[in-house]
């Protein structure tokens, strides 16, 4: 006669093991500093532990959002590209800003570009329309008194190319991130125009749900935030091996490279992926000048922003002593 603990072990065995819930996340850079909390949280288990198979997707903020507003994907590392959606009615809230200022500087490739003025007439380009890249750009030009609407912006989504481009000749200027930055700084080509980090405060990076995922999957969706907070938390303390991470996606990226750019990333992130109402607020109202929308009709905080998992969370890693 078979021992209850045998007959045990074969019924485990005869159960199929349940899949783990799959979920498709957007990034607009595959290995980009900023980031890297995507991947960290994916290579070191994070998602693993949460039962969550999660897929990590390279689309720009203009692609990004439409998915995540058809539910082809769940969430967007892409808010800046969300926002003017949001504020037009779309069903999506920012859950998460890991950075309350912009990676980004503005560099020239034409000698011709020696003030912020220059650019009137000259093509400038962002990683997707309407990003955060073009966002950070406009407001420095306004603070300039140059009408963004002077300029054309163009969209070039594949890594470094917006660096290249500039370098090569064939664009004029562009916003660029810290890791396109280490590609350009120090060649006589090109030429500082404008610091975006240190001229603006917004929100850039972090995540985008629905409105559904976080009412009627809301366990899910704690589920996938608490993997990313551990990895967002793992990237501020822990650079050689977030570092090591990046360079799996990106082998042919010298180790340097991310060695400049991480501190420079890291200086512009927020202390636990929230960022003040005020700066929440500020996000509404300077999108909602440039989208035309009439103070009296935008959209109000709570239906902008909902950090309530990111702060649940914050507090339930606070308590276990998690660290990573």
């Amino acid at each position: 006669m078979m021992k209850p603990a045998l007959i045990a072990a074969l019924i485990a065995l005869a159960v199929p093991a349940k899949a783990a819930d799959h979920i498709k996340a957007t990034i607009p850079v595959l290995a980009d500093t900023a980031y890297a909390m995507y991947h960290i949280a994916k290579d070191k288990g994070y998602f693993a532990a949460e039962d969550l198979d999660v897929e990590v997707v390279v689309a720009g903020g203009g692609v990004a959002t439409p998915a995540l507003m058809s539910g082809d994907a769940q969430f967007t590392g892409s808010p800046g590209a969300a926002i003017p959606a949001i504020l037009k009615g779309a069903p999506l809230k920012l859950v998460l800003v890991t950075q309350s200022h912009p990676s980004y500087q503005l560099w020239a490739g034409d000698p011709s570009i020696r003030t912020l003025a220059d650019l009137k007439g000259k093509q400038v380009g962002v990683i997707s329309r309407g990003d955060s890249t073009e966002a950070a750009t406009r407001k420095v030009l306004q603070a300039a008194g140059v009408d963004p609407a002077s300029v054309a912006f163009s969209a070039m989504s594949f890594p470094q190319g917006r660096a290249t481009a500039v370098l090569n000749g064939s664009l004029p200027a562009a916003a660029l991130t810290f890791d396109d930055v280490a590609m350009v700084e120090g060649s006589p080509k090109v030429h500082l125009l404008a610091d975006i980090s240190t001229m603006v405060s917004m929100v850039v990076g972090g995540a985008v749900t629905s409105d559904k995922m976080l009412t009627a999957d809301r366990p899910r969706a704690l589920r996938f935030m608490r993997a990313l907070i551990k990895g967002f938390r793992y990237a501020k303390a822990n650079k050689e091996q977030s570092i090591d991470i990046l360079l799996k996606r990106q082998p042919n990226t010298p180790r340097d490279h991310y060695e400049l750019v991480y501190d420079r990333v890291v200086a512009t992130m927020t202390p636990d992926g929230t960022v003040s109402d005020e700066i929440a607020q500020q996000a509404i109202d300077e999108n909602g000048e440039v989208l035309g929308i009439p103070p009296a009709q935008r959209r109000k905080l709570d239906e902008f922003v909902d950090f309530s998992i990111a702060r649940e969370v914050n507090r339930q890693l606070d308590g276990e002593g998690w660290t990573p």
